[in-house]
């Protein structure tokens, strides 16, 4: 289930509803596919990073991609 806590939000469901997630998970060494049913969270805390940093990064590329399509 899809949640505005984000950093709950599995891999699976943030890919699925911010397409531009994957490509920051990917930037992290985070394999996408091995670790869609863990938290966003959970991945951060497997790779040493910050949650909110890759959140961060996230929103920034999304919104980069929705001007872009504009």
């Amino acid at each position: 289930m899809y949640s505005q806590n984000y950093e709950q939000n599995t891999v699976h469901d943030v890919v699925e509803h911010v397409p531009e997630a994957s490509h920051v998970l990917r930037s992290y060494h985070v394999d996408v596919t091995a670790s869609q049913d863990m938290t966003i969270e959970e991945v951060a805390r497997t790779v040493t990073a910050q949650t909110d940093e890759m959140l961060a990064v996230m929103e920034y590329r999304a919104r980069r991609a929705a001007k872009s399509n504009q």
